[in-house]
C-alpha cells in the first residue's frame, strides 16, 4: 500500500512539473489574455445588466472590487457604495426583477421610522448599526427618487401613502421622458464617512 502511495505521489509531482514547464514556456501575451477585467466580465452578463454596468463603468471608472457576479464602487459621487449585479437579488412586488443596481448612503434612520420605511417599499434596506440607507432598482435616478422620498418620510414631510403615490407618478413620468429634481440628485445631507466599529456601534 505504501508503495502505491509513493508511486502516485511521484506521478502527481511529475504532472505538476510538466504544468510549470508549460506555463513558463507559454508566451506572455497568452497569460495576459487570461486576466479578467470588469469589461470582459460584464460582456458575459445578460443585456440589461450588461448595459447598466457599462454606464457605471463609463461614469465612475474601474470599480474598487469586482468578480463575475458584481461590480462594487466605494464613495463614488454622492454614494457611499454602489453595487451592480449580474442578476437580481430580490423580487419587487410587481415581479419586475429589476433590483440589480443597489446604492447606499450614510444615513441614520430613527427607530420610530423604520416601520414606515418598510411599508414604503420592500426594496429599501436600513442598517442602524452601520448608519446606512440602501435602495435597489434598475437606475440611479430611481434610487435617488426613492431615497429622497424615504428622507421626507423620516422628516415628516410626507406620509407613507403620499410617498408611494409620488414614487409611482414620478417613475411613470420619467418613463415618458419627463424629469424631476427628485431624480436628478439627493435632496438631503448624507454622511458617507460613517462606519461600523467592531462593537456594532456607529462612529
Amino acid at each position: 500500500m505504501m508503495n502505491t502511495v509513493i508511486r502516485k505521489g511521484r506521478v502527481a509531482g511529475l504532472g505538476l512539473l510538466a504544468l510549470l514547464v508549460c506555463a513558463t514556456a507559454a508566451p506572455q501575451g497568452a497569460i495576459a489574455m487570461a486576466v479578467e477585467t470588469p469589461e470582459s466580465i460584464v460582456m458575459r452578463w445578460p443585456p440589461r445588466t450588461r448595459n447598466a454596468a457599462g454606464l457605471l463603468l463609463e461614469k465612475y471608472g474601474t470599480p474598487d472590487q469586482f468578480d463575475r457576479n458584481a461590480l462594487v464602487w466605494f464613495n463614488n459621487g454622492e454614494w457611499k457604495r454602489t453595487v451592480v449585479r449580474r442578476t437580481v437579488s430580490r423580487r419587487d412586488p410587481a415581479g419586475k426583477n429589476r433590483d440589480y443596481l443597489e446604492q447606499t448612503v450614510g444615513y441614520l434612520v430613527p427607530a420610530d421610522k423604520v416601520a414606515d420605511l418598510k411599508r414604503f417599499s420592500p426594496m429599501i434596506e436600513m442598517s442602524t448599526t452601520a448608519g446606512e440607507l440602501t435602495f435597489a432598482s434598475e437606475s440611479e435616478s430611481k434610487n435617488r427618487l426613492a431615497l429622497n422620498l424615504a428622507n421626507e418620510i423620516v422628516t415628516g414631510k410626507r406620509g407613507v401613502a403620499d410617498a408611494r403615490a409620488f414614487l409611482l407618478k414620478t417613475t411613470r413620468l420619467a418613463a415618458s421622458g419627463r424629469s424631476s429634481p427628485y431624480l436628478d440628485s439627493l435632496r438631503f445631507e448624507v454622511d458617507n464617512m460613517r462606519y461600523m466599529i467592531p462593537t456594532g456601534a456607529d462612529r
